[in-house]
């Protein structure tokens, strides 16, 4: 996913940053510069976690 994607499937999915940082283990600050587009940079090992809680996330409704 690119990273307009993983914005609008976060807003989509109705998740906040908190619940994104405590299930995936990433960085709070990491996830908060990432969603709020203070930042588009996102390392390769986080963004898989990220993606992957997304899917599960999706799954479930």
């Amino acid at each position: 996913m690119d990273n307009q994607e993983l914005r609008r499937m976060k807003e989509q999915l109705g998740l906040i940053d908190f619940k994104i940082g405590y299930k995936t283990g990433v960085h709070y600050g990491v996830i908060e510069d990432f969603f709020s587009g203070k930042t588009d940079e996102l390392a390769p090992k986080d963004r898989q976690k990220i993606e992957a809680l997304f899917e599960a996330e999706a799954k479930k409704r």
